[in-house]
C-alpha cells in the first residue's frame, strides 16, 4: 500500500552575506544518522502539519495574517482554514529543530532581536512533545508569530516510491536580528550557514546529502544575491507543485 503524504511546512532561513558583498546564506541542518526520514542529509527546518497549528486560537496569535488571507495565499487547501497552519508550523518546526523563532510583541512589524522565549531550550523540547502549547506560551508573553514575515515559495509532495512521505509547503524568511541557530540534538546535529552556490558545490563533492527539494530550492536562491530579492521574487511567482 503506498504510504499517504502529510501535510508539512518547510521554512527556508536566510540573512544577507557576510561580509557585504557576497553571497545570500541559507540556513542548512544535518538531520540524525537515525533518523527514520532523510538520516544525515543537509535540510530546511521544517515538519508535520499539526491540528494545534490551524486551532481557532492560532488566528488571534499571528500577525498580519488570518484564516482567509492564508487560504489565499494556498487556495488548494482543503479545509480552508489548514492553509493557516502550514505558515504556523513552518515557525514552530524551525523553532523546535534550529532555536530560530520568528515573533514579536504585538503588532510589531519586526521580531525583537535575541530569544524572545525565556527557558529557551526547555521550550523548545516541550512544544516538541506537545505542540498545543505553542498558543499558550504566546499568550503568555504577548507574543504573535511573524507570519507576515514568511512568503510562500515552492510546494514539493515526496515520491510515492518512498515510505514515509510529505506534501510540504516552502516557505522563505529573514532571520531575525541577534538569533543565532542550534542544532537539538536530536533531529537536528547541526546548523550552517552556507551560500547556496557552495552548498550546491560540496553535493556534487560528495559532503552534503540533499533531498531533490532542497537541491532545486538552493539551485533558485543562488540567482539571489540579498533577502529582499528573493523575497520580491516570490510576489510574483506561481508556485506550481513539484515530486522529489
Amino acid at each position: 500500500m503506498l504510504a499517504v503524504p502529510r501535510d508539512a511546512a518547510t521554512l527556508i532561513l536566510l540573512r544577507d552575506p557576510r561580509p557585504p558583498g557576497g553571497e545570500i546564506e541559507v540556513l542548512l541542518l544535518q538531520r540524525s544518522a537515525h533518523s527514520s526520514f532523510l538520516p544525515g542529509a543537509h535540510v530546511f527546518p521544517g515538519g508535520a502539519v499539526e491540528e494545534a497549528d490551524f486551532a481557532p486560537q492560532m488566528a488571534g496569535l499571528c500577525r498580519g495574517l488570518g484564516f482567509g488571507q492564508a487560504h489565499r495565499i494556498i487556495p488548494d487547501i482543503r479545509p480552508p482554514e489548514k492553509a493557516l497552519g502550514f505558515f504556523v508550523a513552518a515557525i514552530r518546526e524551525a523553532f523546535e529543530e534550529s532555536g530560530i523563532f520568528l515573533a514579536g510583541e504585538g503588532n510589531r512589524r519586526s521580531p525583537p532581536p535575541g530569544p524572545p522565549l525565556p527557558g529557551r531550550a526547555g521550550e523548545r523540547e516541550e512544544i516538541n512533545a506537545d505542540p498545543s502549547l505553542l498558543a499558550s506560551r504566546l499568550r503568555v508573553r504577548g507574543l504573535k508569530l511573524a507570519t507576515d514575515r514568511l512568503f510562500y515559495f515552492a510546494h514539493w509532495i515526496t515520491p510515492e516510491v518512498l515510505p514515509i512521505r510529505f506534501d510540504a509547503r516552502f516557505f522563505v524568511a529573514a532571520v531575525p536580528p541577534g538569533q543565532e541557530a542550534s542544532p537539538d540534538g536530536r533531529e537536528t546535529v547541526e546548523a550552517k550557514w552556507i551560500p547556496p552556490r557552495e552548498a550546491l558545490e560540496e553535493n556534487a563533492r560528495g559532503r552534503l546529502v540533499l533531498a531533490p527539494p532542497t537541491f532545486q530550492s538552493l539551485r533558485e536562491l543562488a540567482g539571489f544575491q540579498t533577502v529582499e530579492e528573493a523575497i520580491a521574487a516570490t510576489r510574483v511567482k506561481n508556485v506550481q507543485m513539484h515530486f522529489g
